[in-house]
């Protein structure tokens, strides 16, 4: 099975309500067409994973983020179309610059991201719950 490493970035924040993340809406034909998703995309042939994920923000969202503000969180492979898609995902704080882009949601201690099912990507789900989990833990 083919492996397609993707690096993905998440900008979370702490509002009064708890967590929540940063997502924009995808205007691709592709299977995640009309969903909430974290700005992301493929690993290049000699770039790094964080490289990646800091390049891939100022492609989709149109803003610099400093890659010393981001940190590893995880990897998640994901079975996709007959390859192995493996998300390297990285975090970082909110940016002044996000003001009035994409859309902000609330993960709650009761929901966590069930909130959103068929609002975002399945493998999303599992990368937010852990999120929240390891954020308040």
């Amino acid at each position: 099975m083919k492996l397609l490493p993707v690096a993905l970035a998440i900008f979370y924040r702490f509002q009064d309500s708890g967590l929540e993340v940063w997502t924009q809406r995808r205007t691709d034909d592709g299977i995640y067409h009309g969903l909430l998703e974290f700005p992301g995309g493929k690993i290049e042939e000699g770039e790094t994973p964080l490289a990646a994920a800091v390049r891939e923000v100022q492609e989709e969202v149109g803003i610099d983020v400093d890659p010393a503000d981001g940190r590893h969180f995880g990897l998640y492979p994901n079975e996709l179309s007959g390859r192995v898609v493996l998300l390297n995902v990285f975090l970082f704080p909110d940016q002044a610059s996000l003001a009035g882009r994409g859309e902000w949601l609330a993960i709650e201690t009761t929901h966590l991201s069930s909130l959103y099912r068929g609002k975002i990507p399945g493998p999303n789900h599992q990368i937010i719950d852990d999120l929240f989990r390891a954020l308040y833990s």
